[in-house]
């Protein structure tokens, strides 16, 4: 279609005037349910949608990828290929169309066809395809084309041009020889199009506005023999200035015609209204993006932004200050609008953070970035207005002030370490003595108490003194030191004392002093007395004080005393432990007081003398209780056919064994209790015994592999024991169930050992079988069911064994509707039943509706109306339209839309019905005419 305007000057006001027009467009619909023959490639196969007339020694296929074929679909993914055979056989499908081609209509049909040379193992020759149209499924009674020899090994189109004598509702497709002598032939073919000629567009239908003198053209687009508008015009173009429905049959070179329909509304002329807003905020330095919206006017509008180069009606906007914007806009009738927009300019928000801060001996510092904003994002993502920052580095902050402005701003912060100095806390001087303070060096500068700038200051009377010091940081930190007196150094060396020799006795003046002087020299801080004299010490503090003390030591004889040696003794025997000398007090380990002590267990036994002196001296003993044992362990596990070494210990005086041998060592073979006496070398005698009991080490064969179909279980039994039993590495019992293909490894294990085997068991695909979903057979007609190709055998309910099978009205059983189907492959079977029962309904091809009480109304016969449970029924015009629809089709249909008679002619219905117990659904279709005998 071609819409244009013819422009005058002024606008004008149209009003709309609003009609029906009884026609409309003709269906656009996919004519076939499957035209480019999708589906799963596969060979002996008729893709969806279609279906096989004459099933002979192999059937269709859906290409490519099946004997040796590989060229590309033309259309989709897959195609359909077809061969015809040197023994008079050759292949067809069939499908009913989704829209009837109706008598009185012309169409154009395309299809794709090639050729394929080599098949499989055979050597093709071009042939035919013929098309067949009919009323009913597989009729081959009226060919409607025939290609010539397919001679093209890449896809090549081929179309005719076809104007049925009667309404086709289902289409046959044939392979066929060049002549009428057989041979090999393989065709190729995809993609059908059927196209209805004449065929018309209007177009979409239009809302505009026209200015004063301006009219709307439409424009068929020529070609054809005739036009007729449904403004008397038989012109292929019309101007129009009214709203309204306008509508033109056209007539084609075949003799067909066709007819289309388009609305057009005419809006009447309203001044033009603008709907941008009146002022908008932006930031300074930002863009700001202005949409004018224009309501009424006629388009299209051209616009004219005073002092800017912007033509259109988004224009993006950046003033330095606050500035108003005009714009002029003229639609295309010439009318003029003009509108205004402020753009307020809102400055930056300030900030303020200084370039440079330095933390001097500080943990962390508080980052202000001012208050009073709508928002803050400083770099680590908090939106406080304040930061803490705890490590060195550059830190930033963005904010949002008054109408989303934004502003940013950075500082960099540095962490010194605080300053430390070498001032002692506090420090004490002696009467006229002085100290000398020193806060050490290195710092840049010094500042003291009275206004001294060195690095040392001496002082010789108490107080408290103080410093500043400053590092090359800018650092700076105070220090302050207490000055005392140090008072007079008391030393005490004790009274005078005896002790014993041998003891450990140290004289000390105590810690805390400088230096220490004794009377033979020393300077340690104390004195190890180890004979009688006098002794002396002089000491010096901290502060440079100091003080002496004297001591008179007296040093005793300490007792002798001697246990003995460690030693050994049997079970059961004492040991009495006497020392020699006489003392005045006896002390055991036990605190018993007896100057002797009997033993008779292991331990460690300790005695403490004191002699007249008041000296004390302690020995020690460890006795040994003995009872020697052959170590064997606890009762032990012999695996058969292993030999087991018992161990009655080294070092021993003798031997004894349950059979009268006399080694250290006895070899077992067998289970049962073993035994040993031994004697030590302290003459102390022991024994041992332990218990043997015998396993036998595992074997393991789990047979011959095993082959079984998919679904059954098989179950793997291993050997019965105290073992544990690990299934592909995982374990369980002595059973495993295998369900699907595979290799399985079992592997038993006891503590004499382990033992593995593995076994492959398959399993063979249960052969899949579909006769598809229960039917209803027509009186008349026969289903072929087919149980599917490449199976080892077949078995059916009546007990024939082929592939396929036929079912006729006169061998269907009411009783028992059910076929059945039993199929094998590779020893596997699998089946699969469905119902067929008859179906039989009677509709009309003619009525006369001229109220003569004879053939008026169009319903089923009831006598073939029994066991439907529900229905639905449509009827259609031959532009496809709807004309009655029902679900009590048995009241019927008077000929009659909307309380008037239709047309005389051939309408087309289609009745959909779901039959018997379990609803089984089945769709008719058909032609009706229609002869009611009146002008």
């Amino acid at each position: 279609m071609i819409l244009s305007i013819t422009k005058m000057k002024k606008p004008i006001r149209a009003f709309a005037i609003l009609f029906l027009v009884l026609l409309t467009v003709l269906s656009r619909a996919q004519w076939l349910p499957n035209p480019s023959f999708e589906g799963t490639p596969a060979p002996a196969t008729a893709p969806p949608g279609w279906a096989i007339c004459t099933p002979v020694w192999s059937t269709p296929d859906i290409q490519p990828g099946n004997f040796g074929v590989f060229l590309p679909a033309s259309d989709g993914s897959t195609f359909l290929g077809m061969t015809a055979r040197e023994d008079f056989t050759w292949e067809d499908v069939h499908t009913t169309l989704n829209i009837p081609l109706s008598a009185d209509s012309c169409y154009t049909i395309k299809i794709d066809l090639a050729f394929q040379e080599n098949v499989s193992v055979y050597n093709m020759s071009p042939i035919t395809l013929r098309m067949y149209g009919s009323g009913n499924s597989c009729d081959k009674t009226n060919m409607i084309w025939q290609s010539p020899g397919v001679e093209n090994e890449d896809w090549v189109t081929y179309s005719f041009v076809l104007q049925p004598e009667f309404d086709i509702t289902d289409l046959t497709l044939e392979a066929y020889y060049i002549g009428n002598n057989p041979y090999w032939g393989y065709m190729l073919m995809d993609n059908i199009r059927i196209l209805k000629s004449p065929s018309l567009d209007l177009g979409n239908d239009t809302t505009l506005t026209l200015c004063e003198g301006e009219q709307l053209e439409i424009n068929t687009g020529g070609g054809f023999v005739s036009y007729q508008w449904s403004t008397g015009s038989n012109d292929s173009v019309i101007f129009v200035d009214t709203t309204g429905y306008y509508w033109v049959n056209v007539l084609g070179n075949e003799g067909c015609d066709d007819t289309d329909t388009i609305f057009v509304e005419i809006l009447e002329y309203e001044p033009m209204i603008s709907q941008m807003i009146d002022s908008t905020y932006m930031c300074q330095g930002q863009q700001v993006l202005v949409t004018l919206e224009v309501e009424n006017g006629a388009e299209p509008y051209s616009y004219q932004w005073v002092g800017l180069p912007d033509t259109t009606a988004n224009v993006i906007l950046s003033p330095d200050s606050t500035t108003t914007f005009y714009v002029n806009i003229i639609d295309k009738c010439g009318d003029t609008l003009t509108d205004q927009i402020k753009v307020i300019v809102l400055e930056g928000p300030e900030i303020g953070l200084p370039e440079q801060i330095n933390i001097c001996g500080g943990n962390d510092t508080t980052l202000n970035a001012g208050s009073g904003y709508f928002s803050y994002l400083w770099q680590d993502g908090s939106t406080d207005s304040t930061l803490t920052v705890t490590q060195p580095g550059l830190y930033w902050v963005q904010v949002v002030g008054p109408g989303g402005c934004q502003n940013s701003d950075s500082v960099f912060v540095s962490f010194y370490p605080p300053i430390e100095t070498n001032l002692p806390t506090d420090t004490a001087i002696c009467v006229d003595g002085s100290v000398l303070l020193n806060p050490g060096g290195g710092f840049t500068s010094y500042l003291w108490f009275d206004n001294s700038s060195g690095q040392t200051v001496t002082v010789s009377d108490p107080g408290i003194y103080w410093v500043t010091v400053s590092d090359q940081n800018g650092c700076s930190t105070t220090d302050s030191v207490q000055v005392n007196y140090s008072p007079a150094v008391v030393v005490n060396l004790g009274p005078d004392t005896t002790v014993c020799m041998g003891d450990n006795y140290n004289l000390s003046p105590g810690n805390g002093f400088v230096s220490y002087e004794w009377q033979n020299g020393a300077n340690t801080s104390f004195y190890t007395i180890t004979q009688s004299g006098t002794y002396w010490v002089y000491v010096t503090d901290i502060y440079g004080c100091s003080g002496s003390d004297t001591v008179n030591i007296q040093v005793q004889p300490s007792p002798a005393l001697e246990l003995g040696a460690d030693t050994t003794i049997c079970d059961g025997q004492i040991l009495t432990l006497e020392p020699a000398g006489q003392y005045i007090s006896y002390v055991w380990q036990d605190n018993s007081t007896l100057p002797f002590y009997t033993v008779t267990s292991s331990g460690l036994y300790m005695l403490t003398v004191t002699n007249i002196y008041n000296c004390a001296t302690t020995d020690e003993i460890f006795v040994q209780v003995t009872s020697p044992e052959a170590a064997f362990g606890t009762d032990s596990l012999l695996c058969t056919g292993d030999t087991l070494l018992l161990d009655a210990g080294a070092g021993n005086d003798s031997y004894l064994w349950q059979d009268g041998s006399t080694g250290q060592y006895f070899e077992v073979v067998g289970a049962g209790v073993y035994s040993v006496d031994i004697i030590d070398q302290y003459g102390c005698l022991g024994s041992g015994e332990i218990s043997i009991t015998e396993k036998p080490k595992p074997s393991l064969d789990l047979g011959a592999d095993q082959q079984l179909c998919v679904g059954e279980l098989y179950t793997i039994s291993a050997p019965s024991g105290d073992y544990t039993y690990y299934w592909n590495g995982v374990e369980g019992d002595n059973t495993y169930e295998v369900s699907s293909s595979g290799d399985v490894t079992l592997e038993i294990s006891n503590e004499c050992g382990n033992a593995s085997d593995n076994i492959t068991v398959s399993f063979a695909p249960v052969p899949l079988i579909n006769l598809g979903e229960d039917q209803v057979l027509v009186e008349g007609q026969s289903i072929t069911l087919n149980a599917g190709a490449g199976f080892d055998t077949y078995l059916w309910q009546d007990g024939s064994s082929g592939q396929f099978y036929e079912v006729t009205t006169g061998a269907l059983n009411p009783e028992n509707p059910y076929y059945f189907v039993e199929v094998s492959k590779d020893g596997c079977t699998n089946s699969d039943t469905l119902k067929i029962v008859l179906f039989e309904v009677w509709v009309p091809q003619v009525i006369t509706p001229n109220s003569d009480q004879k053939n008026d109304i169009f319903q089923p016969d009831p006598e073939h109306w029994q066991g439907i449970n529900k229905h639905h029924i449509e009827v259609f015009n031959r532009w496809g339209e709807k004309v009655w629809e029902s679900e009590d089709f048995q009241s019927g249909w008077d000929g009659k839309r909307n309380g008037r008679p239709v047309a005389d002619g051939t309408y087309f219905w289609v009745l959909e019905v779901y039959y018997g117990g379990e609803n089984i659904k089945q769709t008719i279709k058909g032609s009706l005419t229609i002869i009611s005998g009146t002008d």
